[in-house]
């Protein structure tokens, strides 16, 4: 039982024992309407999930964080974008266009990372990304994206700091990992067996 919860029990009780010890019947209705609000506001406040509760202690935050990684940053505008991937491209660091590949080396086993921007007025908005490992074969479980998440989380968290948490995420339907910095946001889950999607979000922004 969490903490909510049992401060609802508590007030109950707490509630009947005041209206029978009570003998002005008043006293009675005013002590009941003081709690009856108290406790249909922690109900009220009980209502968001931990997901909600990240995105809006995130959203109220004055501090930003819009570093990615290769450079890339969220708010880069998409000629920035376009001129950085190039040259990034011309030290043989990516390949690709429309849909930018990178060798990402520094996880238990070599991996494949695939990733383009979602742009909005713009500028980097959203970066979602998605990897696998190189030698992913039906057979071998230890490379299923199920094992990869945890090598990933122990990657990111070197980089971005630790605090990912597991929550619901009401769009995708599932349990994903999230982190939220201020206004970036980051979420790891599992697409499929071979495939493990990692986005990146600028809560700053404010979709048309």
């Amino acid at each position: 039982m969490n903490t909510e919860n049992y401060t609802f029990q508590f007030l109950k009780h707490t509630l009947i024992i005041n209206l029978i010890s009570s003998k002005s019947k008043q006293t009675n209705l005013m002590k009941y309407l003081v709690f009856i609000t108290i406790i249909f506001s922690l109900i009220a406040c009980d209502q968001r999930s931990d997901y909600e509760r990240l995105i809006q202690d995130g959203q109220r935050s004055d501090v930003r964080h819009d570093s990615l990684f290769l450079g890339y940053e969220l708010g880069m505008e998409q000629q920035q974008f376009l001129d950085h991937s190039w040259q990034l491209n011309q030290e043989g660091l990516i390949t690709g266009g429309t849909q930018i590949e990178y060798r990402l080396t520094d996880l238990s086993y070599d991996a494949r990372m695939v990733f383009y921007p979602h742009f909005e007025n713009g500028k980097i908005y959203k970066m979602p990304i998605e990897i696998s490992y190189n030698s992913w074969a039906i057979w071998n479980r230890e490379l299923y994206s199920e094992h990869m998440i945890n090598d990933l989380l122990e990657y990111y968290e070197n980089i971005y700091g630790t605090g990912f948490r597991q929550v619901d995420h009401p769009v995708l339907n599932r349990q994903v990992w999230m982190k939220v910095d201020g206004n970036r946001k980051i979420v790891i889950y599992p697409k499929d067996d071979m495939i493990t999607r990692v986005e990146f979000t600028d809560l700053s922004v404010q979709k048309e």
